[in-house]
């Protein structure tokens, strides 16, 4: 090969490099956490997703939305800035017996505001969560930011529900769009 012909083949090789993103994995964002207590929880969270057959699919920057058999079960978002993860499980109507009292409460505690300031035209509403009733709700409007142990049990719970609606074939189809820290 010509002397000539290298320079313009590394210039190429470089314009493809930079044209190509690696994009860091779930758990590489997430060790970058200042907090080591919801670094562990949330990559031992992460685990337990993996473990289970529900996979993290990068939506946006430090934004996954986890899925199981092609349907959102979650979304988790990670700011580095604030240090915050947030963990958004989708909801479904269920029976107000689904879950332990304890749990129920842990939900109902991280309601987050009305579903029309958080999610602008959201594709379903909820009139009832877990036996509370709200005019507000949707499927998207619980969050956990930082969950600590217990919230990250609840969290599973929840997940567990959501994959029984998917194995039954009663999913509703929920497409959230506004995904953000609140």
């Amino acid at each position: 090969m010509s002397e000539a012909k290298i320079p313009v083949i590394k210039m190429l090789e470089r314009k493809k490099a930079k044209r190509k993103r690696i994009k860091p994995t779930i758990e590489e964002v997430v060790s970058n956490l200042p907090d080591y207590e919801v670094k562990t929880n949330i990559l031992d969270f992460i685990a337990y997703l993996k473990k289970n057959k529900m996979h993290p699919i990068q939506a946006s920057m430090n934004s996954w939305k986890i899925t199981r058999k092609a349907c959102v079960v979650c979304y988790l978002r990670v700011n580095l800035e604030a240090g915050t993860v947030q963990v958004q499980p989708i909801l479904n109507e269920y029976r107000h017996d689904s879950l332990s009292d304890e749990l129920k409460e842990i939900v109902w505690k991280n309601k987050k505001g009305a579903c029309g300031t958080r999610c602008h035209n959201c594709s379903y509403k909820l009139k009832t969560i877990f036996g509370k009733e709200y005019k507000d709700a949707c499927g998207n409007v619980v969050s956990f930011i930082n969950p600590g142990i217990e919230e990250i049990e609840c969290i599973k719970e929840l997940l567990e529900l959501r994959k029984s609606v998917i194995r039954n074939g009663k999913l509703m189809p929920l497409m959230p769009r506004n995904f953000g820290l609140s």
